[in-house]
């Protein structure tokens, strides 16, 4: 039982963070985050 954890948070959320691993990051971004810089 998960106690404590939003149950606004997705199942494949909590999925990707089980799965990280020390050192990983994660953001978490709407539609307009650049996940890339555009190279001028």
């Amino acid at each position: 039982m998960l106690i404590g954890i939003s149950p606004r948070c997705s199942p494949e959320l909590l999925a990707t963070l089980y799965r990280m691993g020390h050192g990983d990051e994660i953001v978490l971004g709407d539609a307009h985050f650049q996940g890339v810089t555009p190279v001028g």
